[in-house]
């Protein structure tokens, strides 16, 4: 297989490891909205939401982990059934989803413009990756980013391990537009070839689900926010996705395939 024209990757669980910092933002959130009686986390409560990461999708999800753990929900009840949980909880503390969004991305805007090196530090890039990302943009490949941060967040932590990538290929959240739509964009341009290196399953099966985009080549990052059963229910499936480990997304792509 050649490689493709279009390089896709997701940025948080592929590029970056920003579970310590959604936790710290989140638990800030969480203060915000919630008021509780003590600012300080409880004791052990960072290690279950780590556990807990491979749930989390949007932004929003992140304050209402770090709320449903405060119910001390139990792990297995959340990771089976979070959709339910986490809508519960929107209903029953009578809180917006734009309330928690608005909140979240504004304390972590306090959070860089006060400390840039803090907020850095919590957040680094996967071992090896900044320097596949330079050899991916001194290639004919071309380098996307889709994600499900802000896209000025996506830019500042690129532009800070020294990665300069144009603003129009970040691809930032935008509203509830899936990112097999931002696919489907792109295919749109011209007839192209796609891989799109994911970690999240979900996303990948609404992309296989697109009569239109069944020639993009699918990847799970498994260094990423998944699971182990996960990872097997892919293997045992009848589906194009393929789970990538993070020394041949380090290879060349033939060691992809």
């Amino acid at each position: 297989m050649k490689s493709p024209d279009i390089l896709a990757l997701d940025f948080d669980g592929v590029i970056c490891d920003g579970r310590r910092e959604y936790f710290r933002s989140g638990w800030l959130t969480y203060c915000q909205v919630w008021s509780p009686s003590n600012f300080t986390p409880p004791i052990g409560l960072s290690d279950r939401y780590l556990h807990l990461a491979p749930v989390i999708e949007v932004d929003v999800d992140v304050p209402l982990l770090v709320r449903a753990l405060m119910l001390d929900l139990r792990e297995e009840q959340i990771l089976q059934n979070w959709y339910e949980i986490k809508t519960k909880i929107l209903e029953q503390d009578q809180i917006h989803k734009e309330t928690l969004n608005t909140e979240f991305a504004r304390l972590r805007d306090e959070w860089l413009t006060q400390d840039f090196d803090n907020w850095m530090s919590y957040q680094p890039f996967y071992p090896g990756v900044k320097e596949r990302l330079e050899q991916f943009l001194a290639s004919s490949v071309k380098l996307v980013i889709i994600t499900n941060r802000l896209q000025r967040f996506a830019l500042k932590l690129l532009e800070a391990e020294g990665i300069t990538l144009p603003a129009e290929q970040v691809f930032g959240k935008q509203g509830e537009r899936p990112k097999y739509q931002v696919i489907q964009s792109l295919l749109a341009e011209k007839e192209q070839t796609i891989w799109f290196v994911e970690d999240h399953v979900r996303a990948l099966y609404l992309i296989e689900q697109q009569s239109d985009l069944k020639d993009v080549s699918l990847f799970i990052a498994n260094w990423g926010f998944n699971t182990h059963t996960v990872r097997q229910k892919i293997r045992s499936s009848d589906t194009r996705i393929k789970i990538i480990s993070l020394e041949q997304f380090k290879q060349d792509f033939t060691a992809w395939v």
